[in-house]
């Protein structure tokens, strides 16, 4: 029983992982202490404590759950995860080191917070990690994980049919949905030049539209990989797109296109093994469709100035918008990071401290920047938050931890390309890498722009990447069959 009902709660997760609004003890006991418990998290404690259950039952805490991880990625999994639980822990010395003025019990408090809100995403890596083993595991966590994206996209539809006109009930939903204190929701409407433009941000379950593009990034390139026939796999990615650029948040188009110059490489490498058919076309109708596409992002522009039609001139506005000295959404970047950076540099070597940043953010930002903020201060740039809070020490280890990661990545790689034919499961194996690389890629180059880290989406990006160097072997037969 309890070996059944492990699969069945760790199959919610996938699915719900961008339920993030959803906050648990706000909508049932009615109070929230400051970790946001998410229906993933729930879920997730679920799964882990029947299959625990079920091997102390069995007699073997390991079976079921790991398969033999190679020997020199075990190594750098284990000296890397130690590394990064130390260097943040040492991190406390900020407290002392970098004195914020507030009482130590808020301190004190928050850094264990921060602590444990990172254990339980780092949770929601490791599983995945260890877990995923086999075509049938595999197939299976992509399947619920493009289910999850569906939800997104109804869910989506609702809310920019409610913006237009309101429907019944929704407005309740969205209590419920935006529930979690820890998650801001706001952003409803497209802010261009001075004035909003009636036109909807849609945001999903999770709340903010680049939280909502983040998780679209991450889940967009599992469309190459063969669950459901051709043509769905390709509607489905069209629906993605078509919600991705409905957030209107211009770190996840950005990410996209660094994802899609990535994926083009990759495919372009892996072209005579990865088998990809979602975009393999025959009589050379993939180069016509990529033309087609180019012309008509050239094109729209010139007929929105021909005909004055604005609508058509929002979304290169947008882009445009990035560049923008007076547009507020970037300077609230702008005067976070430069908040991050002077408060890296009242402690260098340690860091502030894992979760201080916020203490830290009015006493040395410009005077214009206090108005930049939400209730709690972000630094809006994920590296620069290691920085800023950890020190150089805690920078070293996620650049030198990011670095094996990427040699693993092109070792991988070159091993494919050593294989002498590109027949079932090796098929797998190249369309398994470019999947999970493309997807790290593009979640991770949005964080450049944000830094709210507890959406454990971008930490199962990371457990699937883990993961596939892991099962995917460099020779026939892999990814393994079942373990």
């Amino acid at each position: 029983m309890l070996t059944r009902l492990s699969p069945f709660f760790y199959g919610a997760p996938p699915v719900t992982l961008p339920w993030v609004g959803v906050g648990l003890m706000k909508i049932t006991p009615g109070r929230d202490w400051g970790g946001g418990l998410q229906p993933s998290w729930l879920f997730l404690a679920l799964a882990i404590l029947c299959a625990g259950l079920a091997r102390l039952r069995s007699g073997s805490l390991r079976q079921g759950l790991t398969v033999d991880i190679p020997r020199p990625l075990g190594r750098w999994w284990l000296l890397g995860s130690v590394a990064v639980f130390l260097v943040v822990v040492i991190s406390i010395a900020g407290l002392r080191l970098a004195p914020s003025g507030e009482p130590a019990d808020a301190t004190l408090g928050r850094f264990f917070k921060q602590l444990i809100q990172l254990g339980v995403m780092v949770v929601f890596a490791v599983w995945p990690a260890l877990w995923t083993r086999g075509r049938h595991r595999w197939v299976w966590t992509v399947k619920l994980l493009l289910i999850g994206g569906l939800i997104q996209v109804a869910y989506g539809i609702l809310q920019g049919l409610n913006y237009y006109h309101p429907l019944a009930g929704f407005a309740w939903l969205e209590t419920i949905f935006t529930s979690n204190p820890s998650i801001l929701s706001g952003s409803g409407e497209l802010y261009l030049g001075d004035s909003f433009r009636n036109v909807p941000r849609l945001r999903g379950t999770v709340c903010e539209p680049l939280y909502l593009g983040n998780f679209l990034l991450f889940l967009l390139p599992w469309v190459i990989v063969p669950v459901w026939s051709v043509r769905t796999r390709r509607l489905v990615a069209g629906a993605l797109v078509i919600l991705l650029l409905g957030t209107w948040s211009r770190g996840a188009w950005l990410g996209l296109m660094g994802q899609a110059v990535l994926a083009a490489g990759l495919v372009f490498s892996l072209r005579s093994i990865a088998g990809i058919d979602f975009i393999r076309r025959e009589g050379g109708k993939s180069r016509l469709v990529v033309i087609g596409v180019g012309v008509l992002v050239a094109v729209v522009p010139v007929v929105g100035l021909a005909t004055g039609w604005e609508g058509l001139l929002f979304p290169y506005r947008r882009l445009a918008q990035t560049f923008s000295g007076q547009d507020w959404s970037n300077l609230t970047r702008i005067y976070s990071m430069q908040a991050a950076w002077r408060a890296f540099l009242l402690s260098p070597i340690l860091g502030i401290g894992w979760g201080q940043f916020g203490w830290h953010f009015a006493t040395l930002v410009d005077p214009m920047g206090l108005q930049s903020q939400f209730t709690w201060p972000v630094v809006s740039n994920f590296p620069l938050l290691i920085l800023c809070e950890t020190g150089l020490v805690g920078f070293m280890v996620f650049a030198g931890w990011s670095f094996g990661l990427v040699r693993a990545i092109l070792s991988r790689v070159s091993a494919l390309l050593r294989l002498p034919e590109a027949e079932g499961s090796t098929l797998l194996s190249g369309q398994l890498l470019i999947a999970t690389t493309v997807s790290v890629a593009g979640v991770w180059l949005q964080l450049l722009t944000f830094s709210q880290y507890n959406l454990p989406h971008i930490w199962v990006s990371v457990g699937l990447l883990l993961a596939m160097l892991a099962d995917v072997e460099p020779g026939p037969g892999s990814p393994r069959k079942e373990s």
